[in-house]
């Protein structure tokens, strides 16, 4: 975290600091930012005024613990023991002068908006409201700038993560093709133990993928275990969605991609037509991303959503839509920035420079039948891309993009 950088955006947005707030490790916002290794037993205070030093409340008897907290965070701390005496404190924590009611930030998302950002009670909320008068606001976007800002080290371990994706990815689709041409059976588990594997060969973390096949792909959080997989068979379509860091840095970020084929000679036409529209939501987003930076708009996730799913709608495959389409990216395959988000949530927080996230738009339609024969298949399509924000610039870093389905035995 940037000490720096959090209080000129608290400077910038006219509000007084950030109160963070935490018992029993419920906001693991406040314990991150503070650099803890755990939240103790007690309530505790870390006002980051918008300018000047930190202060703390905590109680008498934990006090010790927040010597372990970040440097730049340390400063007074006011102890308190009673529930009474720990109200009467927070006019102190912050400063109050009593010529206004300041204008504060916690962990407070109106309508419960973002469900990662509310973590802090209504009680607590108005225990701050009356001790202090304060207008409580999110801190949706200062979060993000303490927490889901990547430094350049954690983007090249992204870079090199997106690298051994690509590999495998083309090394499971390889595989996939020749076991077919050789009439060796072949499961979905296989491949996701292959591409594990093949992970722990570069260095890098052997998470197991997920590979699904027909309707097994559409169901977006399907994946094969050594107990519960079906086969690949001549004809099935199969979806791999592949994510990985390397072992050797615990700050590395992840890379996370999704990428269809088809087990066969010639893509069904109407495979096609769904890969087009999914491959046409995940430009549009990228697209509109760069048109609302190039007018000099700030971006916010739910509106690329809004965007990308607009796509998919207007071909008349909005009812096959089953999730967001994408998801902060960083040390963890879902980090805490901000998620592309106007399905599942309304995330207004804004794409800031140093944060990451996915692109995955997906149609899922576990009774279609793609290429006429007697029996549905199923068809579920993903393609996932990861994109880094630069100053007034997106990046896509998973370069290349799938242009189209792939044929593995043509």
């Amino acid at each position: 975290m940037n000490l720096s950088h959090v209080q000129s955006y608290l400077r910038d947005q006219g509000y007084d600091g950030w109160l963070l707030y935490n018992f029993r490790d419920l906001n693991p916002i406040a314990v991150n930012v503070a650099g803890l290794s755990h939240g103790g037993s007690r309530r505790w205070f870390l006002w980051i005024p918008a300018q000047g030093r930190p202060m703390w409340l905590v109680h008498g008897i934990e006090g010790h613990m927040f010597e372990e907290a970040r440097p730049e965070l340390q400063g007074p701390r006011l102890r308190y023991v009673t529930w009474q005496e720990m109200a009467a404190a927070l006019p102190q924590l912050l400063g109050l002068d009593g010529a206004r009611p300041p204008k504060i930030v916690m962990e407070y998302s109106p309508g419960n908006a973002l469900p990662f950002i509310s973590r802090i009670d209504a009680g607590i909320k108005e225990v701050v409201e009356q001790s202090t008068g304060a207008a409580i606001h999110s801190s949706a976007d200062v979060a993000q700038i303490a927490l889901a800002v990547l430094s350049e080290a954690q983007l090249a371990g992204h870079r090199r993560a997106v690298v051994a994706c690509l590999d495998a990815k083309e090394r499971a689709f390889d595989h996939i093709a020749r076991q077919l041409r050789g009439g060796a059976a072949l499961t979905e588990y296989d491949v996701q133990q292959f591409i594990a594997q093949h992970f722990a060969s570069l260095g890098m973390e052997p998470l197991a993928p997920i590979v699904a096949v027909n309707a097994h792909a559409a169901d977006p959080h399907y994946g094969p275990s050594a107990k519960d997989h079906s086969p690949i068979r001549e004809g099935d379509m199969v979806l791999i969605d592949l994510w990985t860091k390397e072992q050797d840095n615990s700050q590395g970020s992840m890379a996370d991609l999704t990428w269809t084929a088809y087990c066969g000679r010639r893509v069904p036409p109407k495979v096609t037509e769904v890969f087009e529209v999914v491959a046409a939501a995940r430009d549009r987003a990228v697209d509109f991303v760069r048109g609302q930076l190039a007018a000099g708009r700030e971006v916010r996730g739910f509106a690329v959503d809004d965007a990308a799913r607009q796509v998919i709608v207007d071909a008349g495959y909005g009812a096959y839509i089953m999730h967001r389409t994408g998801h902060s990216l960083g040390p963890t395959g879902h980090y805490l920035g901000v998620n592309i988000d106007n399905l599942e949530t309304h995330d207004d927080r804004v794409l800031l420079p140093g944060i990451m996230f996915t692109v995955e738009p997906g149609i899922y339609m576990p009774q279609f039948n793609f290429d006429d024969g007697p029996a549905a298949k199923g068809l579920g399509i993903r393609s996932e891309i990861n994109c880094a924000m630069q100053p007034g610039a997106v990046e896509v870093t998973s370069l290349p993009l799938q242009t189209e389905v792939r044929p593995l035995l043509a």
